[in-house]
């Protein structure tokens, strides 16, 4: 993840002041769980809107942490994030119901001495319409940014205004989505839960108690638990049969309560002869004679100890893997924010004293310090495809319509520079819609592109050529390519994590690349498989299922 390098300047000791309210502005800004999430598509056409609208080379959707802003989506700029100190949002923030719009920042003593205006990406114009909750905290902004000084009237001010409501409906919805699925799962246990007592924990005790509270009838289960005779049992009262005080505290009002025609339960734990202490749900229900009147209670006693023993081993489960969930979340933010930042300080300052270096320093000295900056840009490309592969394991698949040529072009966009230079070329066929995830799917096509561009063969321009065929059940999307081919023998294992087959010092990657790949077309019920020829090319092939390929024709067309 790329990132803007961090520059100390005296702003760092006079940041911009928060909200009166920014213990609860944070707190409705974690109830969202949008820090740090995967790209959506929603987000990226407002931003795409925003762009247009006010004509500028760069807009986001920005969310304002505590010591960061972290782009939602992002329109002409490379970083994911910035500090707060450097963020013109955390200024618009202030003012909920005002948008903020700064025509030259260069004349504004709020911003002028700030990095980002000084030096890349050199903001000049800046206007944010803040995202505000329905009980008045604002997340974030959507902002357009200019490099230029400019104006924009008051229709495109409110263009803001209204993207930045619908930002905030898209992040309300998927939270309320998410508080539905939670709700669905805990009353779908409990079912269960109720389920296991009645089949698989069936042994149940039953007893008829008349209105005299005399236990008139017993099952067989009741006598072989409590390890009596019939004949001690039926016939006796109930108050001998379990004591003064339980009759009195517990079994007699239950047993009024059913007299008068309410059906009760509770639980209770009981230490029976021939089990020792057993916790188990008693219900009175009353029973009735063929006229309605009622003549007694029906005691049905359910044994429950082994439902109640595993519901605590579930739980425990539950908040193991809670713990570990979180655990996993704060090393994503520990990689992605606290590791990220000095690895990208030692990339660029390793390129800065490269290029200041004068003629009299040792040719030894110019290799060691390249050493120190390929190591950190290596790093950094492992750190960022570590955090993608990470982020896979709680990511939920969208089932949504995907137009795959919609999905090549923004790959081909994003990896125009590397084929430019590589004096290669792309040729896509005509690609069908399916059912699935955009971003993830534009990830994997991206991963395959780019490795045919990189392993190209020395003095042979790459030639990528990406097409589908398909069948009533399927698609199949294969990518071939013309570079140094795989040999046979490491066919199945590219997709291992880390698997190199070549020199680092030859073709840069981490080896992961591939494993994100297989892990995507498996989260779309799909495969991906390789075939190649050393020295000739390499074919890989994505195939979907019938669940992400199925569409009608009107479908497809709707979509495009």
């Amino acid at each position: 993840m790329r990132r803007f390098v961090r520059l100390r300047t005296h702003r760092e000791n006079a940041r911009t002041p928060p909200p009166a309210n920014e213990t609860e502005r944070l707190a409705a800004l974690r109830r969202f769980e949008v820090l740090d999430s995967l790209p959506e598509q929603a987000f990226d056409d407002i931003t795409f809107l925003a762009s247009t609208i006010c004509q500028t080379p760069i807009a986001t959707i920005t969310l304002v942490d505590a010591e960061r802003q972290w782009f939602k989506s992002r329109v002409g700029l490379q970083g994911s994030e910035t500090g707060r100190d450097l963020a013109f949002c955390a200024y618009a923030i202030l003012e909920p119901g005002h948008v903020l719009v700064v025509e030259d920042a260069t004349n504004d003593p709020r911003f002028r001495d700030n990095p980002l205006v000084k030096g890349e990406p050199e903001i000049r114009f800046y206007a944010g319409a803040p995202i505000v909750t329905s009980d008045g905290y604002a997340l974030g902004t959507v902002c357009v940014i200019d490099r230029v000084k400019r104006h924009i009237d008051e229709a495109q001010v409110e263009a803001l205004r209204s993207l930045s409501r619908l930002v905030i409906n898209l992040l309300e919805s998927e939270k309320a989505r998410r508080e539905e699925t939670r709700r669905d799962a805990t009353n779908a246990r409990r079912q269960i839960e109720r389920l296991t007592a009645l089949v698989t924990e069936g042994l149940e005790l039953k007893s008829f108690v008349d209105r005299d509270y005399v236990c008139i009838y017993v099952n067989q289960t009741y006598l072989n638990y409590w390890q009596l005779t019939r004949e001690e049992v039926e016939g006796a009262r109930v108050v001998d049969l379990v004591g003064e005080p339980a009759f009195s505290d517990q079994v007699k009002p239950h047993l009024d309560a059913a007299l008068m025609g309410d059906t009760v339960s509770s639980e209770a734990s009981y230490a029976f002869p021939s089990r020792g202490l057993t916790h188990i749900e008693v219900t009175y229900l009353p029973a009735r004679d063929s006229g309605g009147a009622i003549i007694g209670v029906v005691v049905r006693v359910q044994d429950i100890h082994k439902l109640r023993e595993r519901e605590e081993q579930l739980l425990g489960t539950v908040a193991m893997l809670e713990h570990k969930s979180l655990e996993q979340q704060r090393f994503i933010h520990m990689v992605s924010h606290d590791l990220s930042e000095p690895i990208n300080t030692i990339v660029n300052f390793s390129k800065l004293l490269s290029e200041e270096l004068t003629g009299e320093v040792s040719s030894s000295c110019r290799q060691y310090l390249g050493f120190v900056r390929k190591g950190g840009e290596r790093m950094k490309l492992l750190l960022d495809d570590l955090i993608n592969l990470m982020r896979l394991d709680g990511h939920a698949v969208g089932r949504r319509p995907v137009d795959l040529n919609s999905v090549m072009a923004e790959v081909l966009a994003d990896l125009d520079l590397a084929i430019s230079r590589s004096g290669g070329r792309v040729e896509c066929g005509e690609l069908p819609a399916v059912m699935g995830d955009h971003s993830l799917l534009r990830i994997l096509l991206q991963n395959l592109v780019a490795n045919a561009i990189k392993f190209a063969r020395s003095g042979v321009p790459p030639v990528i050529r990406v097409e589908c065929s398909s069948t009533a059940e399927a698609h199949e999307i294969t990518v071939k390519d013309n570079g140094i081919g795989i040999p046979a023998t490491h066919l199945e294992s590219v997709f291992d994590m880390f698997t190199r087959l070549n020199s680092r010092r030859r073709f840069e990657g981490t080896g992961l690349g591939l494993s994100i790949s297989r892990r995507i077309a498996e989260m779309h019920d799909g495969r991906i498989t390789a075939t190649s020829e050393p020295g000739k090319g390499s074919c890989f092939t994505l195939q979907l299922s019938a669940l992400h390929a199925a569409l009608t024709k009107e479908t497809e067309n709707a979509i495009r």
